[in-house]
């Protein structure tokens, strides 16, 4: 996130708190931010590639020591001016690939670098990079989405028994509370978190060796290049290792595109929640944008280019998808479109999950008012038909049509009533009894959701049983991300030592 003051904004007046600065930016995306060449993400991996194969090159005799210390010495230099930013790559060399071959031999005048190439393709060359590129990715955003979820959980504690009307069709349909609203948004993050380490499992192995598409006849040790640039183990067959080439991307892009229906989910749940109309909750004025011509508008841009951002990522799944799409067997150029989209995509999302988190966590629920809410559309007469059911010897369905014709008889008073009750039961001929004071516990939304205890429902211990799960959940998967960072640390650590 970026440290400059947000600056003053036409619609300042309207709005005390000042912008969140990664607010403004997530929603100016691109309209004033230019975009860097694709092949700069990829310098540090090539650079890292590089040296695995360097160093696998020199354990079976194609290099000599001395030249490959030159070249590791080489590729080490390359790096520090890649984090100065001071490795530019030029657009006349094509790629990275041959940048980084071209600095080592012209400007470092380094002859071994001719020899670097030995036993491999720019084919298996950036399918390494580019599951390097996706590893690192995943592990970034898995870091960002436990931040989203441990506010979500945190919240959802503060909430256990903040009463509120559920939804269905966008209209009342039953009593709920804002933490077993809230921790609906944190499993369906954890599934999407799930879904990208499993992906990771594909991902984390490695093509260098594959070549052109069908090995090389020069007794490279893939193992031992796999293991320098922290993979699980070699990804065998070289002609899938090639072919494959943008399946791993659509698999993360799933994961992300899911995540983002997930986010774009809570933005419209806040969307609504917030207008005047519904009332419920307030957005941290930190989080909303004013109007130029309108002065009175706070409007939540933030959750409206999430659902523009959602839209934009299941375009990217589909190319994605597309691409692989009929070509034959071996190296086709088509693959290297992958590499534009799933860049792009993680660039779309650049801090969407921190950003929705900040917003969660500073959230302010009405809680008078969504109590009160809860006494409109007869939010109540599911739950009422249900404590008939379990009270009398009728059956549901009886009790349902009991109800249906209590509310129609009720439409006046706006509430279940005794008499609206009565009338329907006499009409319907059931025999059950119902008094006055069933009809007021009935009509309390404490004590229909104390009374829902089984798995997974809104009163405040199941609710809670919810969170400690969800939390337990977390640590396990955070814990396997931590491992494979540690591996590929490791690892990177190894490999650039001279």
């Amino acid at each position: 996130m970026s440290s400059k003051s947000p600056g003053k904004q036409v619609w300042g007046k309207r709005i005390d708190a000042s912008p969140d600065q990664m607010n403004l930016e997530f929603c100016a995306g691109r309209d004033v931010k230019t975009i860097p060449m694709a092949e700069n993400s990829l310098i540090q991996y090539d650079i890292w590639t590089n040296l695995a194969h360097v160093k696998m090159l020199n354990k079976v005799g194609v290099l000599d020591a001395n030249e490959c210390d030159q070249l590791v010495q080489g590729l080490n230099k390359i790096n520090n001016l890649f984090e100065k930013d001071q490795f530019i790559l030029d657009p006349l060399k094509e790629d990275v690939h041959i940048n980084i071959e071209h600095y080592l031999t012209e400007t470092l005048n380094i002859s071994a670098a001719k020899k670097m190439h030995t036993g491999r393709s720019r084919n298996d060359q950036v399918a390494t990079d580019m599951r390097l590129f996706l590893r690192d990715k995943v592990i970034e955003l898995s870091n960002e989405i436990e931040i989203l979820i441990r506010e979500i959980l945190n919240k959802s504690s503060q909430e256990l028994e903040s009463i509120m009307p559920g939804f269905t069709h966008y209209q009342p349909a039953m009593i709920t509370t804002a933490a077993h609203w809230m921790t609906a948004w944190s499993q369906a993050i954890l599934r999407d978190l799930v879904t990208l380490k499993n992906n990771l499992i594909f991902v984390n192995r490695s093509p260098l060796g594959s070549a052109a598409s069908f090995g090389t006849s020069w007794s490279i040790d893939r193992k031992m290049a796999s293991d320098l640039l922290g993979f699980d183990d070699v990804e065998e067959n070289t002609l899938d290792c090639i072919s494959s080439r943008g399946e791993n991307e659509a698999r993360i892009a799933f994961s992300i595109s899911s995540l983002m229906n997930h986010l774009s989910t809570i933005a419209q749940d806040l969307i609504l929640l917030s207008t005047p109309f519904y009332n419920m909750v307030d957005i941290d004025k930190r989080f909303v944008t004013g109007s130029s011509i309108m002065p009175q508008k706070q409007n939540p841009d933030f959750a409206e280019v999430l659902r523009g951002k959602t839209a934009n990522c299941h375009g990217m799944l589909m190319s994605l998808l597309g691409l692989q799409k009929a070509s034959m067997s071996g190296y086709n150029r088509d693959s290297q479109i992958s590499k534009y989209t799933i860049i792009d995509i993680f660039n779309e999302i650049l801090n969407a999950p921190l950003l929705v988190g900040n917003v969660i966590a500073s959230l302010k629920y009405k809680k008078e008012i969504m109590r009160k809410n809860c006494a409109v559309g007869f939010i109540n007469a599911a739950d009422v038909a249900d404590w008939l059911a379990q009270t009398s010897q009728l059956s549901f369905r009886e009790c349902y049509d009991l109800l249906s014709l209590s509310v129609k008889y009720s439409e006046k008073e706006g509430i279940l009533t005794f008499r609206a009750i009565e009338q329907a039961r006499k009409e319907l001929k059931l025999a059950i009894e119902v008094s006055e004071s069933d009809v007021a516990t009935l009509n309390s939304p404490e004590n229909l959701i104390i009374n829902k205890t089984h798995i997974g429902a809104p009163s405040p211990k199941c609710v809670q049983s919810m969170i400690d799960g969800q939390k337990q959940s977390l640590d396990e998967i955070i814990s396997g991300f931590h491992q494979i960072k540690e591996q590929t640390t490791a690892a990177r650590n190894r490999c650039f030592m001279q």
